[in-house]
């Protein structure tokens, strides 16, 4: 069940106006999170400028932007619900870094990939582990594994702490049923739980859905801070290579291979002034984008949880040719999603989401490696798959220097040198 706080009229309805104003100019409020004390909206520290922060997991990614740029605000690791601790120690060491710069750290708190209890099986056996253990942590449970995190937290109160309460949650791996009470009441449970015993309140937390999934899992605005979305390849319309190419849509009808473009209809008008379908192309992929306007609908800033490129092309173990084409198209594509004005794929009229997107993880690490991105001699994916990618901006000239420019013109903190 939801943690239980008395109710307040008043600072409900002035949340509504402040969701309101959020709604009209784009604009979201700053300042430092608190313990909470009703069941008003939660209310993220959104900085004035945007966020960049590196890697996920190793400072490897860091030392790569270090190279041509400074001033990133923090980074992003994980920690493991099923431990009670960070996933490895180049995560805690990561952590321990960022947190010493008093920075932005994303940590995601999971339990999917590796659910207390389970004794293994096949991926439908992990999943029925995993939603259990929702239910089970709705119900009060596992919350002593949060021990080591929360001692964490205290011990740097100048750093800022984006916690995602599981990552790319979805219905097979978090909800009982169709209402998925479980994770909604689950991710209330525990921000009530971690909120009641931070000393240093410097904790938000992180809704960070699949992409169709953020209405039906949505847990409420009295417990989200931020809402995620990670965006690789499909969410910004570019095909995938796994040993042949995989498209965001069927060609011709929803997706546009010469242009690389997704095709999907919104509601606007016809001749006569009547609502009609109007086909275009997209660069951005239609639930993303009304992920992006649920935000924005309910008051809540967006962090791009996880961002980074995927196998573009047939080319092997090459990152040259296409793959530097296809590498700046979607560093181009990151950014303007961060300025989208425009209609949304099966809705009607015009959508202003500029300035809802207020926190941006590029991951940058050379997956061909392994999710640590360490070159150890040997590659963890086979070439021409999915993840056989290296994600290190200093290798793509083209793509640097667009994302150089996209940092500049969006106002980050962060900029190369």
């Amino acid at each position: 069940m939801q943690h239980p706080r008395p109710p307040r009229a008043a600072a409900r309805l002035l949340a509504s106006l402040a969701a309101l104003a959020l709604a009209a100019f784009a604009v979201l409020p700053a300042g430092p999170a608190s313990a909470r004390t009703d069941d008003s909206p939660r209310t993220a520290s959104a900085a004035a400028a945007p966020e960049l922060l590196i890697g996920q997991s190793t400072r490897t990614a860091w030392d790569d932007f270090q190279s041509y740029g400074q001033d990133a605000d923090g980074g992003s690791v994980y920690y493991e619900l099923r431990r009670g601790d960070w996933v490895g120690d180049n995560h805690r060491s990561y952590a321990t870094m960022l947190a010493q710069q008093g920075g932005t750290v994303q940590v995601g708190i999971s339990w999917k990939d590796n659910p207390p209890g389970f004794t293994g099986g096949d991926e439908n056996a992990k999943a029925a582990r995993s939603r259990a253990v929702t239910a089970e942590i709705a119900a009060g449970g596992h919350t002593a594994a949060l021990d080591r995190l929360l001692a964490f937290t205290d011990a740097y109160p100048a750093a800022r702490f984006k916690l995602r309460l599981d990552y790319e949650v979805s219905s097979f791996y978090h909800c009982a049923d169709a209402s998925c009470s479980t994770y909604k009441n689950a991710f209330s449970r525990l921000a009530a739980h971690l909120d009641a015993r931070s000393r240093a309140h410097n904790l938000e937390y992180v809704f960070h859905p699949v992409r169709g999934e953020y209405e039906a899992m949505y847990p409420g605005d009295a417990a989200v801070d931020w809402m995620g979305v990670s965006v690789f390849a499909h969410e910004l319309c570019l095909p995938i290579h796994d040993r042949g190419y995989l498209y965001n849509g069927t060609p011709p009808q929803n997706y546009d291979i010469a242009a690389s473009q997704c095709r999907n209809a919104y509601i606007g008008t016809d001749a006569h002034g009547n609502p009609a379908a109007v086909w275009r192309n997209f660069d951005h992929d239609g639930n993303v984008l009304k992920l992006v306007k649920f935000a924005r609908d309910h008051g809540k800033p967006v962090v791009l949880s996880e961002a980074g490129l995927m196998n573009f092309t047939a080319d092997g173990t090459s990152t040259d040719g296409i793959e530097q084409v296809r590498a700046e198209q979607w560093v181009n594509r990151l950014f303007s999603l961060l300025n989208y004005r425009g209609p949304i794929p099966n809705l009607p009229g015009e959508h202003d989401l500029r300035g809802v997107i207020r926190s941006v993880v590029y991951i940058g690490l050379d997956f061909r490696y392994g999710w640590d991105g360490v070159e150890d001699g040997s590659f963890d994916f086979p070439p021409d798959t999915t993840w056989f990618v290296d994600g290190r901006l200093s290798r793509y000239g083209p793509a640097r220097a667009a994302f150089c420019r996209g940092l500049a013109a969006h106002g980050f903190t962060a900029r190369c040198r």
